[in-house]
């Protein structure tokens, strides 16, 4: 009891020392409970998007590829629609939603920007030398409207439904403003690059846009109205299909099949291909929209993983050399506790019990000090990072090759429409305190190791003598 009474008293006794152990102690501890904080909430979101985009897989023809390999549009291959619904029965995915987009015009539903006498009326001249209506507007599916991610973000209902039965659709605020169309009114559409593809849909609801009209610039340049995000007609795959599909051709279908394990990218891979997946195709997670999206993240993972290592290495030598020299300051008090008759191992003690005492005390002060100011420090690295990975993404002149054929339009740019993630909650988990108090403990072993080994050093007498 003596030996804890007397440490107690020799940490109100030394305050200057102390106070200086204190403030490394706390120093480190404070910067290991930010960047471990901020550490494991990064992983956790990156995690997230690991098994969101990267464990989403498409399968597409690749038409940029195609063109570095020196093959054209009359290259491209068209397979059975029923071949991409064999895809879908795999034992390596745990669902898959089904998605096309179609070329359409219509003579009676105006497309935004479509200054033009009649609706659909401007014509082109297609791959066959024939006189084809220019498409104007774009019918897109989904089996899911849950899995439409504009939805509830820079999209929203503002006037009727989503849609759910056969024939039923949604249209945007400007379009059908253009055109006086509300709920319950009929729109007429029909395929521009596949014959015979007519419909006749009923409007359920309008939504609000606030996604970037034109996501390419050439598409804006070349006034591809079909390409306007205003002039997306949004109904369910199995409207799209109800018209009578055999192929792709006129289609581009957008089905994402979702892996259980985003490692089994090539396993899946292999068993498409052998289900006769033309070498045309890809088989791949969207690599460019995960880089995109979780690149900030990251980086910033990393640099506070490297801020740690160095403040725990850099941090562990000042405290190494702080503490051997205020134990130089301690060695007549030793040497008298020593000649006094008090052992070695309790004259360690005391010393090992004051260095867990204040690295206690710094523990305490700074898990709250950390998880009070992990947030705004995560937030000011990862919005810097953010702007920078925005910066490097414009100057870089990504997205402007574009490629149409058959009915399919490819850009360069496979992330356009993601955005990086710029929002992370921060917090000290159980993880992260256990962490966090390892690193306290530590200190402490360090701070109390260089303590013994002055003790051991010497005898009390010779302490005393040097003393005198």
């Amino acid at each position: 009891m003596y030996i804890i009474a007397n440490a107690i008293k020799n940490l109100a006794r030394n305050k200057g020392r102390n106070i200086l152990l204190a403030a490394v102690t706390l120093a480190i501890i404070l910067s290991a409970a930010i960047a471990l904080a901020i550490n494991g909430a990064a992983s956790e979101v990156i995690n997230g998007i690991r098994l969101d985009i990267g464990s989403r897989v498409e399968v597409r023809q690749d038409f940029i590829e195609m063109r570095q390999f020196g093959l054209g549009r009359e290259d491209a291959s068209y397979i059975p629609i029923e071949n991409f619904y064999s895809f879908a029965d795999s034992d390596y995915l745990r669902k898959a939603v089904w998605g096309a987009n179609m070329y359409a015009w219509s003579g009676t539903f105006r497309a935004v920007d479509d200054e033009g006498g009649r609706p659909g009326e401007t014509t082109r001249v297609n791959d066959d030398g024939e006189v084809a209506l220019v498409e104007t507007l774009k019918l897109v599916s989904t089996s899911d409207p849950e899995a439409l991610s504009d939805f509830g973000d820079t999209r929203e209902i503002v006037l009727g439904r989503m849609f759910g039965g056969l024939n039923e659709c949604i249209i945007s605020e400007e379009a059908a403003a253009l055109n006086g169309v509300a709920p319950g009114d009929l729109i007429e559409l029909t395929g521009a690059y596949a014959r015979g593809k007519d419909y006749k849909l009923t409007v359920v609801g309008v939504y609000s846009d606030a996604t970037v009209d034109y996501t390419n610039w050439f598409l804006a340049m070349n006034g591809r109205f079909a390409d306007n995000r205003r002039n997306e007609i949004i109904t369910s795959f199995d409207t799209l299909m109800s018209a009578g599909w055999e192929t792709n051709l006129g289609l581009d279908l957008k089905t994402e099949y979702f892996l259980k394990d985003p490692d089994d990218v090539s396993l899946f891979e292999a068993e498409v291909r052998a289900k006769g997946l033309p070498v045309t195709y890809n088989v791949s997670i969207n690599q460019a929209a995960y880089d995109k999206v979780a690149g900030p993240l990251a980086g910033m993972k990393n640099s506070t993983a490297v801020f740690l290592g160095v403040i725990l290495a850099l941090g562990a030598i000042v405290l190494a050399l702080v503490s051997f020299l205020a134990v130089r300051e301690r060695k007549y008090e030793i040497g008298v506790l020593r000649a006094m008759g008090m052992e070695r191992t309790k004259v360690a003690f005391m010393m090992l019990f004051e260095a867990v005492a204040i690295s206690a005390l710094c523990l305490a002060v700074g898990l709250c000090a950390g998880g009070a100011m992990a947030q705004p420090v995560a937030d000011g690295i990862l919005s810097g990072r953010v702007a920078a990975a925005e910066a490097e993404a414009e100057s870089s002149g990504v997205g402007n090759k574009v490629l149409f054929a058959g009915g399919q339009m490819q850009t360069d740019d496979s992330a356009a429409g993601y955005t990086p993630e710029s929002e992370i909650r921060v917090s000290l988990g159980a993880g992260a305190v256990i962490q966090i108090a390892a690193v306290a403990l530590g200190l402490a072993a360090l701070t109390g190791a260089v303590g013994v080994a002055s003790i051991t050093r010497y005898e009390p007498l010779k302490i005393l003598s040097e003393r005198s």
